[in-house]
């Protein structure tokens, strides 16, 4: 692939993407030695200087291993900063099984409680861009639209439960989000069953209703969990 690009910064994080998407994909597998860097910036149409300041960050990410004399390993995926956003756009459309459980698993530990505290804590405003992203949801006629309104939905909860942390993981995790949420909408047994889990989640936040919100939210990612044809004991659990 070449990446010919006239402006530094742009060839520098051109570079940065296109290796980290190698690795994420699994073309550049973990314990996979990286070319030398002379081969490799001819590979890619960079100087050398932009693809070691590349190789720089990708080992920041925890996704490169520099080491004197044996050169540049892909680390494994335990080591990688699967909280780094770019990391996660590098995802791609496709997502594994483990990524997939692992995310479920995540989210089944966030989400629910998150909705309760939206429950006790949510603004009209805050209400009312969530009640948005569903009516979005349900006009919907284009996947597309549909998967960002999901989007939408549910960093809006985790933004309403007035909790710094929580409303920075949606940010942080929008981008994988987004690919799981296309997998489910192509994979859902019914449309209505996901849009009435939903509908739930937002009546139960609207009436103040903390219990309520948190087994609607589980429910929904039940409903998930099944369509994406995922195991997760702690998703199904509602």
């Amino acid at each position: 692939m070449q990446v010919r690009i006239n402006s530094r910064p742009r060839v520098h994080q051109d570079v940065v993407a296109t290796l980290g998407r190698r690795i994420l994909s699994g073309d550049l597998a973990p314990g996979h030695s990286l070319p030398n860097t002379v081969q490799l910036s001819d590979d890619l149409g960079v100087s050398r200087s932009a693809l070691r300041e590349a190789i720089k960050v990708l080992s920041a990410k925890g996704l490169l291993e520099v080491r004197p004399r044996t050169g540049t390993r892909v680390r494994g995926r335990d080591n990688w900063n699967l909280m780094d956003p770019e990391v996660l756009a590098w995802c791609g459309p496709e997502l594994d099984a483990e990524l997939l459980r692992s995310l479920l698993e995540c989210r089944a530990l966030i989400e629910p409680g998150a909705a309760a505290l939206a429950a006790g804590n949510a603004t009209a405003k805050q209400l009312a861009v969530i009640e948005a992203a569903f009516d979005r949801m349900l006009r919907a006629d284009d996947i597309n639209i549909r998967v960002q309104a999901d989007l939408d939905f549910h960093v809006a909860v985790l933004k309403a439960s007035g909790n710094l942390f929580l409303a920075q993981w949606a940010g942080t995790v929008s981008s994988v989000l987004l690919a799981a949420f296309r997998l489910s909408t192509a994979t859902a047994n019914s449309s209505d069953d996901v849009f009435a889990a939903h509908r739930d989640v937002m009546e139960a936040i609207r009436l103040h209703n903390a219990p309520r919100a948190d087994r609607a939210m589980r429910r929904l990612l039940a409903i998930a969990a099944i369509d994406l044809h995922v195991t997760n004991a702690a998703a199904k659990s509602a």
